[in-house]
């Protein structure tokens, strides 16, 4: 977890990133992970005490060794 200026708010705000890696054998299990964690965020940040806004970036990479989704 980093701390840096919002984007587009001129340093004003900070902001908190939060990153996480994990690798699964399964995409179906891959997909539901990443769902709880985001809706997770949500919660926390729909919290009276937090105050804040959540943004979602979610990226995918497929092992080296499969094929490309689609195939």
């Amino acid at each position: 977890m980093s701390e840096a200026p919002a984007a587009g708010t001129g340093g004003a705000q900070p902001a908190v990133r939060v990153q996480a890696v994990f690798h699964v054998s399964n995409e179906a299990q891959a997909q539901t992970v990443a769902a709880r964690m985001v809706d997770r965020a949500h919660e926390i940040a729909n919290l009276p005490e937090c105050e804040c806004d959540v943004d979602v970036s979610i990226e995918h990479e497929s092992p080296p060794s499969a094929p490309p989704a689609g195939l």
